[in-house]
């Protein structure tokens, strides 16, 4: 595990870096905010470390095979060159706690993602049987 305090240009802030049980490299990055003590450290590494890498730990770092560098098609030109200029315009991760980072963080989006999807589909179905028993007792008679 290793651990970088730096200052970002705003704020103080922690880069941990660390293996886990499956010998996956993660990262993630903790702000501390103004420049932290020596005691603001050491708390949250006793403290905080654990919840945070616990909060992590489900989730896959390794980089997913791309599907086109797979299967070789002949593609059109024009989009071949779309394709490149998008990916020139893409900000470059430069480490790979970067890339690790950013791969924990599209993973937390597409879970947000279900879960609100979830509730979503959840809340528009009780919506429904609401509306149905109510169509139920308006044929009741009462």
């Amino acid at each position: 595990m290793k651990m970088t305090v730096y200052f970002d240009g705003a704020f103080w802030a922690a880069l941990i870096e660390y293996a886990d049980v499956k010998g996956q490299y993660k990262a993630f990055r903790y702000v501390f905010g103004k420049e932290p003590k020596d005691e603001d450290i050491l708390a949250f590494i006793y403290r905080d470390l654990g919840k945070w890498q616990s909060r992590y730990d489900h989730i896959n770092t390794h980089v997913s095979a791309d599907s086109s560098a797979l299967s070789p098609k002949k593609s059109n030109p024009k989009r071949m060159q779309r394709e490149m200029n998008k990916a020139k315009r893409k900000p470059v991760t430069s480490t790979k706690a970067q890339m690790a980072m950013q791969e924990i963080h599209d993973s937390l989006k597409k879970e947000r993602r279900l879960q609100s999807k979830e509730e979503r589909d959840a809340a528009k179905a009780l919506k429904y049987q609401q509306k149905q028993e109510k169509r139920r007792q308006k044929k009741k008679g009462h």
